[in-house]
């Protein structure tokens, strides 16, 4: 397709604020085609997702494999680690991608997962949850709870993990299906026993109009502008008042039962204020949680380890807490 805009310099009050390394990798972009959010949605600017993503390039694991169909979504993709299975199987980390429920796809977050899946010797399945606006909420968040149910269920069996060391993680819109789908298996009967939660740059309060600072502060912050982040509210349609799209609005005895968690927040993203917010509510809540801000860096550092610093230390905080979940 054609494309009316192309990515352009920095705001001028944000480049003082960003690292030197994220500086660096931006100016790579400058040139690059970039989406007019006023134009009726075309599909095949998924197409154009990971230009210039910046991750490192994927590693090699034991093994993949694919599992197609579970519930209504498209496909499920196990990075396998190397060596014999162990006793007691495989932890298993269930991640979602990124893309606000509208763009990325099973291949998005492979450098994270293969990184994960070596580092703290676990299964991760990375989930092709259906995507906005051909199927608007709740679609991925069915799809995203139905392949931790069937992880629970059968991947003793079917994969040969460990179903009382499982994960759940994932970026932003990923972030936000992890922390749904563990207020769903905290609260279901019987109760899924979920171990962790990686909330990378999570949305967590999807009120448009909802006065975050950070919404004003970073409107015009790199990947992920105000204009972009209303664009995704506008093709997902989900009613924000409700906990499966809010989980910062779920119910005050869903906290305690939650898996512990790790809240990773970019110092200059639009979603700073409502991960922070996340965080605080589960403590005040009773609930386990840990928090981290990555200060100089916006909204997509953590999928930028094969180019920022900050990305590379975000890697390293994952594992070793996924290592200590999982008992290794």
């Amino acid at each position: 397709m054609a494309y009316r805009f192309t990515v352009g310099p920095l705001a001028p009050h944000i480049e003082p604020l960003l690292d030197d390394d994220y500086k660096q990798y931006y100016s790579t972009l400058i040139g690059l085609p970039a989406l007019d959010y006023s134009a009726p949605f075309d599909p095949s600017i998924r197409d154009q997702y990971l230009v210039g993503s910046g991750a490192s390039a994927p590693l090699d694991v034991g093994s993949t494999r694919d599992v197609p169909g579970i519930g209504q979504n498209k496909n499920v993709r196990l990075f396998i680690p190397h060596g014999e299975k162990p006793e007691q199987g495989w932890p298993m980390l269930v991640y979602y991608h990124g893309g606000g429920w509208v763009l990325g796809n099973i291949d998005s977050a492979a450098a994270m997962c293969t990184q994960l899946c070596l580092r703290s010797k676990c299964v991760v399945a990375s989930v092709d949850y259906r995507l906005a606006p051909e199927h608007v909420y709740p679609a991925a968040v069915d799809d995203a709870w139905e392949v931790v149910k069937w992880v629970y269920e059968q991947g003793a069996e079917e994969i040969g993990i460990d179903p009382k060391r499982i994960a759940v993680g994932g970026g932003s819109a990923g972030g936000h299906l992890s922390a749904v789908v563990s207020h769903h298996a905290a609260t279901s009967e019987p109760p899924i026993p979920l171990v962790y939660q990686l909330l990378i740059v999570p949305c967590c309060d999807l009120d448009p109009a909802a006065p975050y600072a950070s919404r004003m502060d970073f409107a015009h912050a790199p990947a992920l502008p105000a204009v972009r982040m209303e664009w995704f509210y506008a093709l997902f349609k989900a009613p924000h008042e409700e906990w499966r799209a809010s989980p910062i609005r779920a119910p005050a005895h869903h906290f305690p039962l939650l898996a512990p968690q790790f809240v990773a927040v970019a110092g200059l993203d639009f979603l700073k204020d409502e991960g922070i917010a996340y965080h605080e509510r589960t403590l005040q809540e009773g609930g386990k949680t840990e928090l981290k801000v990555y200060e100089g860096v916006p909204h997509n550092f953590a999928s930028l380890d094969g180019v920022t610093a900050k990305g590379k230390e975000f890697i390293d905080d994952a594992v070793q807490r996924l290592n200590v979940a999982f008992g290794h």
